[in-house]
């Protein structure tokens, strides 16, 4: 598995743990330690990496004995949010892309 492909899995699986129905800090610690935390900055490229290090700088970075350290603020939930949509939705893209040159050729 690459590990472009790999970070789309983990964000389907963070994305999901967001959706739920506790704290938004619940639920950010949920999708940090299900699935965040066993992300590196330098598995994508471009600008996908750069929201990937945000999104890791704010949950993974922050996490300590379980529990994130620093809530973040509406701002940064609303830019943390549009950020794992969109490195998930670009990864699903990137992917479904080369699935289907593969079978073409």
């Amino acid at each position: 598995m690459s590990k472009r492909d790999y970070v789309n899995e983990k964000m389907a699986v963070a994305v999901s743990c967001l959706c739920g129905y506790s704290t938004f800090k619940r639920r950010l610690e949920d999708a940090t330690i299900s699935a965040l935390i066993q992300l590196e900055d330098d598995y994508l490229t471009g600008e996908l990496a750069e929201d990937l290090k945000y999104i890791l700088d704010l949950t993974k970075r922050s996490l300590f004995d379980g529990k994130i350290q620093v809530e973040p603020n509406e701002l940064e939930r609303r830019e943390l949010v549009d950020k794992m949509l969109h490195v998930l939705l670009e990864t699903t893209r990137l992917k479904a892309k080369e699935e289907f040159r593969l079978g073409i050729e």
